[in-house]
């Protein structure tokens, strides 16, 4: 029983991973956070370590080797080379189930009683070592580091307050925008205020945002950002199994460089949606909205915001989603970009085998890019983007703190851009797969 709860944490640390590392972003779609890598570790761990009345440390272990086909996301002369990762996480957190439960005795139900403060700190490592002769492929290795502070305050009362600090040091080779690695430190900051009656279909919350976008090398600090956005997100479950939700919040986009070619802009958006089961096995979440950049220079958008995803339960150890988004983003080498994404996942326990598979198509529209020529690109600020990105693994999970797994990414970027910042013409497409096998332990 023990072996067969973990593998559905597994999947679910899975699905959660996946989404985060191929979630549309310009600069994360292939690179290493370290807080994606290492998620799926948490999924295996035992009970950790008490070290006081209310408080419990969890020591986390791993190792990853493989290869990548294309280090520097060339689009010609792609030039592989041998990876082997070391992954590190310790954590404290307050008791969870597994130690407020008696020895050797499943609970029936989760404990309601969690006390006023809830809480769990992660410091998260990753090395990487490239296994080449190359010494510019050497290089772009390096040290992960993804750290985070969560916490909820009066979890069981009719007002909480929840907070969320996350950093991560991410690490990126070079490509054809620069001739050094584009490493990158990302601080994201959550407040939320909750709402939450008992026995009432009426809740809701009050939430605020602060992420600061920074490149550690000065000369690419021109793309550096702050991002500040506050919101409101009344709910109400107008069913057992319905809810639904307004959620409107507004920003401001802001450069952090004297250099900074980026234009501020005060995102607007608007949504309502509501989540369903039409079926014991078949879930469906759709919301419509708006939003608007107001862009104080350059392109801006003001247009229609789409999401919907219906989920199928074809067995009990097996799920499938396939969902569609429109979405708009600001963008560091452009004003913003517009997104059509589809997206399937299939995950699925064959005890003690886990597979995971989650295919994507991005028809991504850059505006306002910095450089482009116009009679290559199709516009003087527009660049078209067809991104196909694929991340599978299987995972062995021998007892529930420790598992053995084989990951596989590809991705793929098709462009009608030609860059000639260097001075001849460069096309930035690339073709890149990435296969690793790895043990992770947990104490």
């Amino acid at each position: 029983m023990i072996r067969v709860t973990a593998s559905v944490a597994v999947v679910v640390a899975l699905t959660s991973t996946v989404a985060a590392e191929i979630s549309p972003n310009e600069i994360t779609i292939s690179s290493f956070n370290p807080a994606a890598a290492v998620a799926p570790i948490s999924s295996v761990e035992g009970p950790g370590v008490k070290v006081g009345e209310g408080t419990v440390v969890r020591p986390l272990f791993g190792i990853e080797t493989g290869v990548i086909s294309n280090v520097f996301y060339e689009n010609v002369d792609a030039q592989g080379s041998g990876l082997l990762r070391l992954l590190a996480q310790v954590g404290v957190a307050s008791l969870g189930t597994a130690r407020l439960e008696p020895a050797n005795e499943e609970p029936e139900v989760e404990v309601v009683n969690r006390g006023a403060f809830v809480y769990r700190a992660d410091l998260r490592l990753s090395y990487d070592l490239m296994l080449s002769s190359n010494n510019t492929v050497d290089e772009t290795g390096g040290l992960g580091i993804g750290a985070s502070f969560r916490g909820l305050v009066n979890p069981s009362g009719q007002f909480a307050f929840q907070f969320a600090e996350n950093f991560d040091r991410i690490i990126r080779a070079a490509n054809f925008e620069t001739n050094v690695n584009t490493n990158r430190d990302i601080n994201n900051l959550q407040l939320i205020l909750r709402y939450q009656p008992p026995n009432r279909s009426l809740t809701g919350l009050v939430y605020y945002a602060n992420l600061i976008d920074v490149f550690e090398r000065e000369e690419q600090s021109f793309a550096n950002r702050m991002m500040n956005r506050i919101g409101v997100r009344p709910q109400w479950r107008f069913l057992p199994q319905t809810q639904a939700f307004v959620d409107v919040s507004w920003g401001v986009v802001t450069p952090l460089s004297e250099m900074a070619t980026k234009s501020t802009s005060y995102p607007l958006v608007a949504r309502v949606g509501i989540a369903t089961l039409l079926s014991l096995k078949t879930t469906v979440n759709i919301d419509v909205g708006y939003t608007n950049g107001f862009y104080a220079k350059g392109p801006n958008f003001s247009a229609p915001l789409i999401g919907a995803q219906v989920g199928y339960r074809y067995s009990p150890l097996g799920r499938a989603t396939l969902g569609y988004i429109l979405n708009y983003e600001d963008s560091i080498n452009a004003n913003f970009y517009r997104d059509h994404v589809i997206r399937g996942t299939i995950q699925q326990l064959y005890a003690p085998f886990i597979v995971m598979l989650q295919p994507e198509v991005h028809f991504r529209q850059y505006r306002g890019v910095r450089v482009a020529v116009p009679d290559l690109t199709g516009g003087a600020d527009t660049r078209n983007d067809t991104i196909i990105a694929l991340v599978g693994g299987v995972h062995y999970v021998f007892r529930d703190w420790i598992a053995g797994t084989v990951n596989y990414r590809f991705a793929s970027d098709q462009t009608n851009y030609v860059d000639f910042s260097g001075g001849t013409p460069d096309d930035p497409s690339y073709i890149r797969h990435e296969l690793l096998l790895g043990v992770r332990a947990a104490l």
